[in-house]
């Protein structure tokens, strides 16, 4: 007898039911009788007891259709689908079933092709069962009910193939196997269906096997996916294990309530599991009888919860992986999205990382004057003065080398004193040159042009380190959102559907919400029908989805009438702290254009920013610098930059932005509102201070240099923590160089209000009266409290 590899693949394109054998279960059944022969031996004698309508037997040919035509070796299956039959006392058919799988087996044997499709092979056994039970229905006496039943049979054959079909290759690669099809489900839950009613008339004392077994199979399923599962999973069974009783109604009933009853409680432990199906069983029963005379025997379903109880972790695990590999669709879209995109922004990351890479690599070739231009300065010096001159033969021919190390030492010194003088050119210039001040002249002016390609060509390198700083933010800008995206960002759905009942329950009408988790943050959006104007968010939406969330939460952004009369808001989760501050500022000789700018925002990350600049000077020039400098910032900050990359890129933009000289400082606090944490920044900057809630005052010092005036700006940080009721006070110098060094420390501590405007004022007021009542310099303060606050804002 030969011997096939069975499932091979082929590079063709077959449709979905031929590619879970031809591309994962090629080789499969060659494992077969090293593996899985007891299991199949007792599938196939369970599938041969398994009976309907009192005397047909399909199931054990359908299986055994299907093995014979993947391997011919499988004809001994037939003993075991015989012995079933004969099992349950219907042996007066054996021989229309042995005839039929001789059938089956011949045309599977003799057509020698392997890769069958599943209804060829359900064609191929169902005819056969039809065939020889014809000729048994013509020995015994011809009956058109005989006929009819026989066409049933061969049909529920044929149905039963394609189910072993999908099934069949779950089992014998169980251990690779963690996701089923939808098919593979619903025809897994119909095989062990089958299996188990092949249990039936089978006893240990006086509990049926079957109903114990069945019991096992709906907790398992409930406990591992819950309600929905628990019902589908009972009914399937109950079906089909009782087609052959008249109680049939009320067994499915029960079985179906009981999964339904166990996946609800399945979340409080595996005993209320159990409970839910005891009380399944019990109110179903008075329900229908109305006496204690169960369906299911209590005895039959303590021993089924015996054996849940000690099942091992490694087989609920197991089925765990079945039962919860039920991803919808949309969910596997959006993972495949997310995925697309993370790996989009890893390259557009890369791409400008290596940009950057390779500008800072060109902006590094500062040099010296080369050999080359010095020869080419000594050969242009030489044309122009030497060329006509009536000594030239003489001095640059007779005496090259002499007069070329002549005019280079000249341009050595005038490249190293910056100036030559006439007492310092070369003697051999003066000895033999008759016009030694013309070609000195010459010299300077030539090294005077080549200093100023010099400084625009080091200009040129200064835009491109420039360029690649920026090119290395914008990496880093797109790696972070690469790595948010696939670490720190969640759709929880389940909190959108609890949201649609609590706005169903509360008769609000929603379109769609979105909700969204990022380092344990929800921000919410909610889309529904404009309330023209009457208040609805604040005054019961917020409240109604902070109670669902179990956090208080505060309108983030509210757009009104965006078409068709749509409301959109974001909700996120209330900030911890609030930031209010006072500000108070005068010009100096009390102008109306003060060289002091200032600003305090809200950050996208929960993070609150108090910026203060002061530029070079007073008057328009020094408003101008550190215009542009918070300008910058708040833009740069916005569009989510690092705070180090924003002060580069705005010291980068100073240093470049025209050939005069702007410069100003920087004095920056960054407040995590959720922590209470603070970074201050200080470039160039006033001292700052934290004014404690006991009235403990922290000096924060800082001894850089402004921004604008060297290419590599140092930046100086320090960390603090705020508590509610803590001041942070920022200044230009015009204020703390009002007196001499401690004066604004003694102020805030003899100050005791508590109000941030009232102490702005006053420490501006004093600063005047120590300049004895006259604006010297521009003078700005920011007085920043932290508070908690009671509602949305």
């Amino acid at each position: 007898m030969e011997k096939y590899d069975a499932f091979s693949y082929e590079g063709q394109y077959v449709d979905t039911t031929d590619s879970v054998f031809k591309y994962e279960n090629s080789d499969i059944l060659k494992e077969f009788y090293r593996k899985d022969v007891i299991l199949f031996i007792i599938g196939a004698f369970l599938l041969g007891r398994a009976h309907i309508l009192g005397g047909l037997a399909p199931f054990g040919i359908a299986l055994f259709g299907f093995l014979v035509s993947q391997n011919r070796k499988n004809i001994y299956l037939a003993v075991s689908v015989l012995g079933g039959i004969t099992s349950t006392g219907m042996d007066f058919n054996i021989g229309k079933y042995m005839f039929g799988m001789i059938i089956a087996y011949s045309v599977f044997y003799y057509m020698k092709r392997i890769n069958y499709k599943a209804h060829v092979i359900g064609i191929i056994s169902s005819v056969s069962i039809l065939i020889s039970g014809s000729i048994y229905i013509y020995l015994n006496g011809l009956y058109l009910y005989d006929m009819l039943m026989l066409s049933f049979e061969a049909l529920v054959v044929f149905v039963f193939t394609y189910i072993v079909y999908y099934c069949v290759p779950v089992l014998l690669k169980r251990s690779n196997r963690s996701i089923l099809s939808n098919e593979e489900v619903v025809c897994m839950a119909i095989f062990v269906a089958v299996i188990i009613s092949g249990l039936s008339d089978l006893f240990i004392g006086s509990y049926e096997i079957k109903n114990m077994f069945g019991i096992l199979i709906v907790i398992l399923f409930a406990y591992n996916g819950g309600a929905s599962i628990g019902a589908s999973t009972g009914i399937t069974i109950g079906i089909i294990t009782s087609m052959s009783s008249v109680d049939a109604p009320y067994i499915v009933g029960i079985y179906g309530f009981c999964g339904l009853l166990s996946g609800i409680f399945k979340d409080l432990g595996k005993w209320a599991s159990i409970v839910g199906m005891l009380l399944g069983n019990i109110i179903l029963t008075f329900y229908v009888n109305g006496t204690t005379e169960v369906f299911i025997q209590h005895e039959e379903m303590i021993i089924a919860f015996i054996m849940f109880l000690f099942m091992p972790k490694s087989l609920l695990e197991y089925t765990k992986n079945f039962v919860g590999s039920n991803t919808t669709e949309d969910s596997l879209y959006s993972e495949k999205i997310k995925n697309i995109g993370v790996k989009k922004l890893k390259e557009y990351s890369s791409a400008f990382l290596d940009l950057a890479s390779t500008y800072k690599n060109i902006a590094d070739k500062e040099r010296k004057i080369d050999n080359e231009e010095v020869s080419r300065m000594v050969d242009e010096v030489a044309g122009k003065v030497c060329s006509d001159c009536g000594m030239c033969r003489s001095c640059w021919q007779n005496n090259f080398y002499s007069m070329y190390n002549g005019v280079v030492e000249s341009i050595s010194l005038l490249e190293s004193e910056g100036v030559l003088k006439n007492s310092k050119v070369p003697e051999i210039l003066k000895k033999r040159c008759i016009k030694v001040e013309l070609l000195t002249q010459s010299i300077r002016d030539r090294f005077e042009i080549w200093k100023l390609n010099y400084h625009w060509e080091k200009k040129n390198l200064e835009n491109r380190r420039l360029v690649g700083e920026q090119f290395e933010g914008i990496s880093e800008i797109f790696n972070n959102l690469a790595e948010d995206m696939n670490n720190n960002v969640n759709f929880l759905t389940h909190v959108e559907d609890a949201l649609y009942v609590a706005f169903d329950k509360a008769q609000i009408q929603v379109d769609k919400i979105n909700v969204l988790e990022k380092e344990n943050k929800f921000e919410i959006e909610i889309q529904k029908r404009t309330c023209y104007g009457r208040g609805q968010c604040e005054e019961k939406i917020i409240g109604l989805v902070s109670n669902v969330v179990g956090k208080d939460l505060v309108c983030k952004k509210r757009m009104c009438n965006m078409g068709d009369d749509k409301c959109v808001f974001v909700l996120e989760e209330a900030h911890k702290y609030r930031i209010a501050t006072g500000v108070a500022r005068v010009a100096k000789d009390n102008r109306w254009i003060c060289g002091d700018n200032y600003s305090f925002l809200d950050l996208e990350d929960g993070k609150h920013m108090i910026a203060l600049s002061d530029g070079m000077g007073s008057g328009e020039k020094a408003n101008k610098e550190s215009k542009v400098t918070i300008n910058i910032l708040e833009q740069l900050m916005g569009a989510g930059f690092e705070k180090d990359l924003a002060i580069k890129t705005i010291n980068s933009i100073l240093v470049l932005k025209s050939s005069d000289e702007i410069f100003s400082t920087m004095d920056l606090s960054m407040v995590d509102l959720y922590t209470g944490k603070v970074e201050f920044v200080k470039i160039g900057a006033a001292s700052s201070y934290i004014k404690r809630k006991n009235g403990e005052v922290e000096p924060i010092k800082s001894t850089s240099l402004p921004i604008g005036i060297l290419n590599n700006v140092d930046i100086e940080t320090f960390g603090y923590k705020l508590d509610e009721g803590d001041f942070v006070i920022m200044m230009s110098d015009g204020i703390s160089d009002a007196d001499k060094e401690g004066w604004v420390l003694d102020f805030l501590k003899n100050n005791k209000s508590r109000n941030p405007q009232d102490i702005a004022d006053k420490l501006l007021d004093e600063a005047i009266v120590k300049y004895d009542n006259e604006i010297k310099d521009d003078m700005t303060v920011l007085v920043s409290k932290m508070w908690s606050p009671n509602k949305c804002a």
